[in-house]
This record gives C-alpha cells, sequence and structure tokens, in this order.
C-alpha cells in the first residue's frame, strides 16, 4: 500500500514537472469553471482587504494593535482572557483636559468648561469602544471565520485535491497510451478527478451566489454600527456645545472685578530700633487703559440656576435681520419672551427673535 501511494506521488510529480518543462499540456477545465474560480478568489480577497481596513480604522496604531493582539494570546494561554480595549484618542484628550481644569481650579468657568469639554471627551471615546466591539464581534469575526472556513478549508481545500488529482489522471493518460496502465486504473483515476471538480465547482458557487445575500447583511450590519456611533457622537457634541454656550453665558454675566492699585515694595532700607527693615510705599494707582464699561449687578441665584434654553424642533428661516435662523436640534439660549409668540434668543453669538412654538423649552426663563 505504502509502494502504491509512493508510486502516485512519483507519477504525479513527473506530471508537474513535465508541464513545467513544456513537455506536455494538462487537462484543461473548462471557461465557466475558471470564471467561478477568478470570481472566488476576487471575492475572498475583497472580503480580507474590507476586513484589514476595517481593522485599520478602528484601531490605527499597527503597533498597539500587535501588541494588544500578543497580550490577549498570551491571557487566553493563560486562561485568564479578559477584554483588553484599544486606548482611544479621545480617552486621552479627555484625561488631559479634566486634568487641566482641575490645576485652573472650581471656580474659573473657563476651568469648568475644560472639564465639560473633557467629559465629553471621555464618552465619546466609550462610544468608539462600544463600536469596536460591536463590529469586531458581529462583523470582523464573522468574517474572518467565513473566509477560513468556507473559502480556504473548503474550497481551496477542494480545488487543491483537484488539481492532484488532473496530474494523476493526466500521468495515466501518457501511461494508458504506452500500455502502462489498464482501461479501469485511467476510469477510476478520471472519475475522482470529476468527482474534486464538481464539489469544488458546488463550493465556489455557494460561497459567491447563495451566500451572495448574506455577505451583503454583514456589509448592512456594519453600516448599521456605523450610523449608531455617529448618532451617538452627535449627540455627545450637541450636550457638550449646549453645556459650552452655558459657561459662555454664565463667564458673561459673572461680575467682574475692578482693577486696585498695586503697592510697590521700596528698596529703600530704614532703620527701625536699629534694624533695617523694607517698607512698602505709598500705593501707585495703575494707569487706566480706558474707561471700563458698566458691570451690571446679578443676583447670586441667577448664576447658580439653570441657563434658559431651548432645542429647535424644526428649521427656522429668517426673514430679515432682526430673526435668527434656527436649524433642528439646536441648542438656542433663551434672553427674553417678547410675547406669546416669539422669544429673543442667541446662538454662538448670533442673536434674533424666532417662533416659540419652533423649539421645546429645556430651561425655562
Amino acid at each position: 500500500m505504502a509502494f502504491s501511494g509512493f508510486k502516485k506521488n512519483l507519477g504525479k510529480t513527473t506530471q508537474f514537472l513535465s508541464e513545467k518543462m513544456g513537455k506536455t499540456e494538462g487537462s484543461k477545465v473548462d471557461e465557466e469553471f475558471s470564471e467561478m474560480e477568478r470570481l472566488t478568489d476576487a471575492t475572498a480577497k475583497c472580503m480580507e482587504n474590507i476586513n484589514n481596513k476595517v481593522m485599520d480604522f478602528l484601531q490605527p496604531n499597527p503597533v498597539t494593535r500587535a501588541k494588544l493582539a500578543s497580550q490577549a494570546t498570551y491571557a487566553r494561554a493563560r486562561g485568564t482572557a479578559a477584554e483588553i480595549q484599544y486606548p482611544q484618542t479621545e480617552r486621552q484628550v479627555g484625561e488631559i483636559l479634566t486634568r487641566s481644569a482641575q490645576e485652573i481650579g472650581e471656580d474659573s468657568c473657563y476651568a469648568h468648561a475644560v472639564v465639560e469639554l473633557g467629559e465629553g471627551f471621555m464618552k465619546l471615546a466609550d462610544v468608539k469602544d462600544s463600536l469596536d466591539c460591536d463590529i469586531k464581534q458581529n462583523f470582523i469575526d464573522p468574517m474572518e471565520s467565513t473566509i477560513k472556513t468556507e473559502y480556504k478549508d473548503n474550497i481551496q481545500g477542494h480545488r487543491k485535491k483537484m488539481n492532484s488529482r488532473r496530474l494523476d489522471y493526466d500521468y495515466k493518460i501518457t501511461q494508458h497510451d504506452k500500455g502502462k496502465v489498464t482501461e479501469d486504473e485511467l476510469y477510476t483515476a478520471e472519475d475522482k478527478f470529476n468527482e474534486s471538480m464538481q464539489m469544488a465547482d458546488v463550493g465556489m458557487k455557494k460561497f459567491v451566489q447563495t451566500e451572495a445575500e448574506e455577505h451583503i447583511h454583514q456589509l448592512m450590519a456594519l453600516v448599521g454600527f456605523m450610523k449608531s456611533y455617529h448618532e451617538n457622537s452627535l449627540r455627545i457634541l450637541d450636550e457638550v456645545q449646549s453645556a459650552l454656550q452655558g459657561a459662555a453665558y454664565e463667564a458673561q454675566q459673572k461680575p467682574k472685578e475692578e482693577p486696585r492699585p498695586i503697592a510697590r515694595i521700596s528698596s529703600i532700607q530704614k532703620p527701625v530700633n536699629n534694624v533695617n527693615i523694607s517698607s512698602p510705599s505709598e500705593p501707585r494707582p495703575m494707569k487706566p487703559a480706558g474707561p471700563a464699561p458698566p458691570i451690571k449687578p446679578v443676583a447670586a441665584a441667577a448664576v447658580s440656576r439653570p441657563v434658559p434654553s431651548a432645542k429647535a424642533l424644526f428649521d427656522f428661516e429668517a426673514e430679515n435681520q432682526t430673526e435668527l435662523d434656527l436649524k433642528e436640534d439646536e441648542i438656542v439660549i433663551l434672553i427674553k419672551q417678547v410675547d406669546e409668540n416669539w422669544f429673543e434668543g442667541e446662538i454662538n453669538g448670533r442673536r434674533g427673535f424666532f417662533p416659540t412654538n419652533y423649539v421645546d423649552v429645556i430651561n425655562p426663563l
């Protein structure tokens, strides 16, 4: 049995070398089969490219990505596999902003705004982590499994066996012509070659045609995850923008300290009871830079209560310079209610009037 297998492999090798050297020509498959092979290989390559580029999008740093993969492999080997998250840039920015704001102090309106922005970046990082997890579990891993089991193990396995049996069949044709192989042996080799080609053909058509709908649904799932990510990111950015508008309004209304004269320390030493000490001279008023605008006093309760604001329900197009354009879901700071039909408000420095029924009041006046 072992000698028979060795003899068959020797015959395949002889046929392979003979074809490579151009002495003989092997059996050809039909054009439809060749086209199906080309289409199958192109589809599998496309799927692999999508997977690789999506992973590059989720985890753009290749060094960090390789390090995480190594850590995950080591953890699985030790039986302590745990979820290892990619260090999102948004989280790093959020941590730096929050830490820097703490150094300024809690009483600063600017520090409060920086904290709001930092927390917004942290929320964006959480949303990115969720996107990373969803796409990996529901898109990348299933597609990798499809490529491995359906294409590499199944289709490529049948095609490799088909090529091996073709070499055996073609070798036995030449040996049959020399009278060294019987008709039965030749027919048996031909049947095995046709069987492998049929199985490869069935697998390729299933991969390219029957499972095409499943492949498209995978792409739809990817788009769904991306859409959800951007919707959540937009919601977070709207909240941050609203908080920053509130911080700007609070800073605008906060009483400003007037410049005060600064006492200058004299460099002249005066003896007092035989002890030399430095005495401050009379305060020298600072030169005013110009007339300061009048400061409006603000009650303490007005600073602490929420900034009056509203959210636009619909788009509103201003018809003159006194009116304020609104975009759906935009946050507007309320200044006053003119009457039951009109508000006066401000968005990013733009100020004007707009209808009351176009907004949903978040914090009333």
